[in-house]
Order: C-alpha cells, then sequence, then structure tokens
C-alpha cells in the first residue's frame, strides 16, 4: 500500500523529494540532466547506494508530483507521464493482474507497445514491427 506524503520530504542522500513510499520503496524524484528522475529506492541496506527503478519526466515538479499521487504501485507498473526509462527489467506491480489495460507492455520512452511509439526508430516499437514482402 503506498503512502503519499502531504508534502515532499527532502532527502540529503539523494538530493531529491521523497514524495511517496510503500512497504518496500521510497518514491524520489532528483533533477538529472534535461530531466526529472522518479527513482524507487529499497527500503533496506541496498537504498544508500542503488535504486531498483527509474522514469524520467520532463522538468516539471508539479507534473511528477501528480503522476506520483495518481499512481498505485500495487496495481499499476510503472507511473504514467515518463518519456524514458533508465532501468530494466521494466517494473512489475504485484497485483498487476488487477488493471491488465493499465500494464500493458511499453516501450522504453513509455508508449504502450500496441499503441506506438511517439520516438522515431524506437528500438522496441521496430522489433514489434512485421516483416512485410
Amino acid at each position: 500500500m503506498k503512502h503519499q506524503h502531504p508534502g515532499p520530504i527532502y532527502d540529503p542522500h539523494w538530493e531529491g523529494d521523497e514524495l511517496a513510499a510503500d512497504d518496500t520503496h521510497r518514491f524520489v524524484w532528483i533533477w538529472q540532466g534535461f530531466n526529472i528522475r522518479l527513482i524507487a529506492v529499497p527500503k533496506n541496506e541496498d537504498g544508500a547506494w542503488s535504486y531498483d527503478h527509474a522514469w524520467c519526466f520532463p522538468r516539471d515538479p508539479e507534473a511528477v508530483a501528480r503522476a506520483v499521487r495518481e499512481w498505485d504501485p500495487d496495481t499499476q507498473d510503472e507511473p504514467m507521464g515518463w518519456h524514458k526509462r533508465p532501468t530494466m527489467p521494466a517494473r512489475r506491480a504485484p497485483r498487476r493482474e488487477a488493471e491488465p489495460h493499465y500494464n500493458r507492455d511499453r516501450c522504453v520512452h513509455g508508449c504502450y507497445l500496441d499503441e506506438g511509439c511517439r520516438t522515431v526508430n524506437c528500438p522496441d516499437a521496430l522489433d514489434r514491427q512485421q516483416p512485410t514482402g
């Protein structure tokens, strides 16, 4: 079950804001170049040095906060609105079967593969294309 914080909690180690947490991860956003990266930091000793999943968003802190607010990590694999997933494999929600339409396969750019990708020459979309001839 995700606990949404009433306001961001600054994390000096990651130099970012923790927006929410569930039983296994803290969800922290950090400035990352031209993006904001939302990271899923494990709530164990690994969380001091690494994160399990990450999603890059446009540099709009409110959009990231909204995506986290609207996301249910118990039933939804990933939050909405990201444009790059720098970690593999993709996160899988523990009860993902509760929302199969939401949890369809996505490419590395966040688009549902059955709808196509907005990025030209997306490797995941190209892999799904059937050869013609």
